[in-house]
């Protein structure tokens, strides 16, 4: 996608309304503008720390994460889900795939000032059924302190929020926890910090981790549920950010510590078929893909693959 807005003017001197990009906290929310430039296009800017407990909690800080940029991008999304198609504050909105390509990795260098990240953006695709919106897809062009970064495609599933409790009720047969109920206890034990390249012990995603080579087992860790950028509010279910993570860290240890390759997120596709429940395990698997530098990670709960993510790191 090749951005053609370029005149239109945005800003970086404060945060939209977290109600715009469903945070809790002011601290998780990156988003600064928005501005409708078209039918079906919108231009938006965030802001990325210099400082932040997850984003920035790498042992390698020359650079910014392309997951803050990903999460960026989510709420760019999800503030155009209200803005521009006025859909009601309390919809729900479930990602069902992503696809981030860093074509410049040099972009990410980080400087003196926090990033200013611009992303021109446009609708690819809408569906409505009964007046409301049920799916939503976006592609978007990304620069980065002046900088082209990259692209991004995003898929989004929409639903009124008492619709979405009832589907998840109807599927489980109960009602489903939420992060903020269940112990953070590891499930065996747990994946070291440094071994995913993280300082702090709750911003590893890996319990009972097993290496093969280039293949990686493990199961993905309660610990996360006490992690308040993972699990900024109560969600009930593990969100597509973790099961992102989780592919990141599996590449990680697989080159060790990105020491094969690098450690920067250069290009990563997800898809997101299934809820992965809180209260059940979620087992991660991850192996190198055949002739193409990147990793597939799987997850899967109860025999049922719940999410697919191909990652390269560099």
């Amino acid at each position: 996608m090749t951005s053609t807005f370029a005149a239109v003017e945005i800003g970086y001197d404060r945060t939209v309304s977290r109600a715009l990009v469903h945070r809790w906290s002011l601290s998780e929310v990156f988003l600064t503008d928005y501005a409708r430039t078209g039918a079906r296009e919108f231009v938006c800017g965030a802001q990325l720390p210099l400082s932040h407990g997850y984003f920035r909690d790498h042992i390698d800080l020359r650079f910014y994460d392309s997951l803050n940029i990903l999460e960026a991008c989510r709420q760019a999304a999800t503030c155009a889900v209200h803005l521009h198609e006025g859909a009601p504050s309390d919809t729900s909105l479930i990602a069902k795939a992503w696809s981030l390509t860093v074509t410049d990795p040099d972009a990410l260098l980080v400087g003196v000032r926090p990033g200013e990240l611009r992303i021109d953006a446009a609708i690819t695709e809408r569906k409505v059924r009964g007046n409301q919106l049920r799916h939503i897809g976006f592609a978007m062009a990304l620069e980065l302190d002046g900088t082209s970064l990259g692209e991004l495609t995003m898929d989004l599933a929409c639903a009124p929020i008492e619709q979405y409790r009832s589907l998840r009720r109807y599927r489980r047969g109960d009602e489903p926890p939420t992060a903020y109920t269940l112990a953070t206890t590891p499930t065996g034990t747990p994946a070291m910090p440094l071994l995913v390249q993280r300082r702090q012990p709750v911003n590893a995603v890996l319990d009972d981790l097993r290496v093969d080579g280039g293949t990686v087992a493990a199961i993905l860790s309660p610990r996360t549920f006490a992690n308040r950028s993972m699990y900024d509010h109560p969600y009930d279910h593990v969100p597509a950010m973790v099961l992102s993570e989780a592919a990141r860290q599996c590449a990680l240890v697989a080159t060790d510590a990105g020491k094969a390759h690098g450690s920067r997120i250069l290009y990563l596709d997800g898809e997101f078929t299934r809820f992965g429940e809180l209260d059940r395990p979620i087992l991660i698997g991850s192996a190198p893909v055949p002739d193409s530098g990147d990793h597939r990670m799987v997850a899967a709960q109860d025999g049922r693959e719940i999410a697919r993510v191909d990652i390269r790191l560099g």
